[in-house]
């Protein structure tokens, strides 16, 4: 019954807003009653003040009087217990408890039949002390498979708070059938009713049909001075069966016209050759743009095929009418260059370490303003890589991968076929570390037009760690300070990169990164090394509870040959540092990059948090890539107990632009909440600013008007939770 009901607040005022998985909480332990704990065997157990034998198989019970047994707790002024046909019947004061709810009210009548408890109570106060829903109703009947409750009323909020209510003249609820029936509902906020349906039917298990929340909002067109507009979204959810429904949505933008928008979903259930399978397919529709006169539209597609324990099939689509659809229709999305859309077959045996893998993408450029920066895809890329473990820790890794590059601007397009054989031992103690490896690699370009090209080659490493500690004590603390200097060879002898350039860019030089002695990412650039590498790590422990307070690293390496930097040739890199400190509510963390030629800061990443809780923190961050810095900063501040303010930008130093702006305010108390945020982001130049504002009303429990804020606000500010029942 406890699921029944549950279901039922979530389907009357939205359809299934549960599958937006938007439950506000409020820790609230308050209950009707103390709660009792029921018999642990099969006999009732029976408490009164006094008792009397009226007729020859009925009691009267009076004073104090209770009823326990393994299926209910039964409290009332008085009740009279009738054996033969197996009915308590309680008057003034009733409480009733089973593993479920509560029950308080005026009478009560339970009779056993079969093995099922028939529950009749009148003027009744309910509680789920789970759920936290609760309610009034002038009749409960509950006969073990079907429900009846009549005129009545219930919430989330705590007991005694009705700031909205829910109100129906009667629920029924039937398990047998699996269905749910209300007449005359009535949704209240504030005592205001904001929605009314005559009649209503719903699955009690599973999701039903009917309208979800609408949701509004405003944009900015700064499409031929079109200012400010409305954004309207109708949505109404299909249940077409247990495994599949679809999602059908009206959406009305003032500038541009209305959007037909659907989406439809299914499980593919498990048999003998597909387990745990989906199909998702969504498409917007908008038959003349009032703007642009054009057709707009966008296709999205996936499909997940677990084909078995080892296979997987992963087909994806995605697809919009012009590179503009975002930034003048959606809205969103518009920091992504290109679409991508692939399929990807694995087979994977973990038993075995083998691994096979198909590959094929392509791309469709968005977003851009003139002119488009395609990039090479993969169409197809074959693969295959298994792995041999032996004596110890000795370990082989093979792997050969096939890949076919295409360019939409480009002619220097081509098949590559790589193989690799890497070969490592790692020979660990409690005082050092040690890991050689040895890597052995070939590569063919099989190029469209251009001489086909070769290159074979090898390189060498050996990571090495010595592991020290000693115990401190820093401002009262007892710590456990580690220091671990770290020393890497790395040997890669010189060969010709192939003149195409498919997958590979240089690595930015972080402390790992100079260890590995790779210079790039991909396969066709591979740099000379003959380098060592120096390094030092520290960390601060503490001893009784494990939590690290501060982590220092330090890296250089060294080049047996100069190599050529901005400032001219010299033999040994940048000095790579950081530091991350955290204790209570702050952390710190800082990494960069020192030239000590010429005594400056390369690039940087610093930030500072205090984190309080969610409705409270400050967060600054300053970036700084070796051409330009930016910087960003996110917070929240409660301004009373139920009121807080958010936001967060991110504003690029160097060109004193505002990359994207976050702001708003916001209510909330422990079942409902209002929000307010405003969306700034820059188009890029000549596009000037896009700019929405979102409305949201949250019923604890119930609906939100605006499913997708709470996502974008926590992407757009970090940290922050939208969703109370995390905090």
């Amino acid at each position: 019954m406890k699921k029944s009901i549950t279901l039922c607040s979530l389907i009357f005022f939205s359809g299934v807003v549960s599958a937006q998985d938007y439950i506000l909480s409020c820790d609230d332990s308050r209950l009707l009653f103390p709660k009792q704990a029921l018999s642990t065997d099969d006999n009732l157990d029976v408490v009164a003040d006094r008792s009397e034998i009226t007729t020859g198989d009925t009691y009267l019970l009076t004073g104090n009087v209770s009823l326990n047994s393994s299926a209910y707790y039964l409290a009332a002024d008085e009740i009279t217990i009738k054996k033969t046909n197996k009915t308590s019947t309680a008057k003034g004061g009733v409480k009733y408890q089973d593993n479920e709810l509560m029950f308080i009210g005026d009478s009560a009548v339970v009779k056993k039949q079969a093995d099922n408890n028939h529950v009749t109570l009148q003027q009744v106060q309910f509680h789920y002390p789970e759920t936290k829903i609760n309610g009034r109703a002038t009749q409960v009947v509950n006969d073990g498979t079907k429900q009846v409750f009549d005129s009545v009323s219930y919430s989330l909020c705590p007991l005694g708070n009705t700031d909205w209510q829910m109100k129906a003249d009667k629920i029924t609820l039937n398990s047998n059938t699996n269905r749910g029936v209300a007449s005359d509902v009535v949704v209240e906020f504030l005592g205001v009713p904001v929605f009314y349906s005559p009649h209503h039917e719903w699955v009690l298990e599973g999701r039903g049909s009917g309208f979800l929340a609408p949701a509004f909002g405003s944009y900015n067109e700064s499409t031929a001075n079109q200012g400010s507009n409305y954004q309207v979204r109708i949505p109404y959810y299909f249940n077409i069966a247990p495994d599949r429904d679809f999602l059908l949505t009206l959406n009305q933008l003032s500038s541009r016209g209305s959007i037909v928008e659907g989406k439809y979903r299914q499980l593919i259930a498990a048999n003998n050759y597909l387990d745990e399978s989906r199909f998702e397919i969504e498409g917007h529709y908008l038959n003349e743009d009032d703007i642009t006169k054009n057709k707009r539209w966008l296709l999205n597609s996936s499909i997940d095929l677990i084909l078995n324990e080892k296979t997987e099939l992963n087909v994806t689509t995605n697809r919009v009418s012009d590179k503009d659809y975002f930034k003048e229709i959606a809205h969103s999305n518009t920091s992504d260059s290109a679409l991508n859309s692939h399929i990807d077959l694995t087979f994977n045996d973990a038993d075995q370490d083998l691994k096979l893998n198909f590959f094929a993408e392509s791309e469709q450029l968005v977003n851009y303003d003139t002119s488009g920066d395609a990039s090479y895809t993969r169409a197809p890329e074959l693969s295959i890589s298994k792995g041999f473990v032996g004596l110890d820790n000795r370990r082989m890794d093979l792997s050969l991968v096939s890949t076919k590059f295409t360019h939409k601007t480009s002619s220097s397009t081509g098949i590559r076929t790589h193989a690799q054989a890497n070969f490592n031992r790692s020979i660990t103690t409690d005082v050092y570390s040690l890991t050689p490896k040895l890597s052995l690699s070939t590569t063919d370009y099989a190029l469209d037009n251009a001489v086909n090209e070769s290159r074979s080659i090898y390189s060498f490493g050996l990571d090495s760690k010595l592991f020290l500690e000693r115990e401190v004590n820093l401002f009262g603390t007892d710590l456990i300070q580690t220091l671990t200097p770290r020393l890497a060879y790395n040997y890669t002898p010189e060969k010709t990169d192939p003149s195409v350039n498919f997958d590979s860019e240089s690595k930015s030089d972080s402390y790992e990164s100079l260890f590995s002695g790779q210079k790039f990412t991909g396969i066709d650039r591979i740099g000379k090394a003959n380098d060592l590498t120096f390094g030092l790590e520290s960390d601060f422990i503490d001893e009784e509870t494990g939590e690290t307070y501060l982590s220092l690293k330090s890296a250089q390496t060294y080049y047996s040959d100069a190599i050529s930097t901005n400032n001219g040739t010299r033999k040994y890199s940048d000095i790579v540092m950081s530091a991350d400190i955290g204790f209570d509510s702050y952390t710190f963390n800082n990494s960069l990059q020192y030239d000590p030629e010429t005594n400056k800061i390369d690039k940087r990443d610093s930030s500072m948090s205090y984190i309080l809780n969610p409705r409270k923190f400050l967060t600054l961050a300053h970036h700084y890539d070796g051409t330009k810095k930016s910087a960003e900063l996110y917070g929240a501040y409660p301004l009373t107990q139920n009121i807080h303010v958010f936001a967060g930008i991110n504003r690029s130093i160097t060109d004193s632009i505002t990359n994207k702006e976050t702001t708003g305010i916001a209510y909330e108390s422990c079942c409902w909440a209002l929000r307010l945020a405003h969306f700034k982001k820059y188009m890029g130049s000549g596009n000037g600013y896009d700019y929405v504002t979102n409305f949201e009303l949250v019923l604890k429990g119930l609906a939100t008007t605006s499913p997708g804020l709470a996502a974008r606000l926590e992407e757009e500010v970090p940290n922050y939770l939208a969703n109370l029942n995390d905090i």
